[in-house]
């Protein structure tokens, strides 16, 4: 008969590690008609928003709807 050998210790991630590969997203928002695209990102302690196509369309947040939230206030600006 075989063993089995524990693997959670080998694959274990940190809390941190896990939440920001659950977080890296994409998501879209429309504005005046026309849609955006952008990645949602987390890194040191705060999520970031950007749509890598409009200059200046950055945001952070304390949570993933919180950075969206903030990257569609930025583009009603900027666009």
């Amino acid at each position: 008969m075989g063993t089995i050998s524990a693997i959670s210790s080998s694959a274990s991630l940190s809390a941190s590690a896990a939440s920001q590969l659950m977080s890296d997203v994409a998501f879209s928002t429309t504005i005046n008609g026309k849609t955006y695209n952008a990645d949602v990102t987390y890194s040191n302690g705060e999520y970031m928003a950007d749509d890598s196509n409009l200059s200046g369309a950055e945001a952070t947040g304390a949570s993933v709807q919180a950075a969206e939230n903030n990257l569609s206030t930025r583009i009603q600006v900027i666009a």
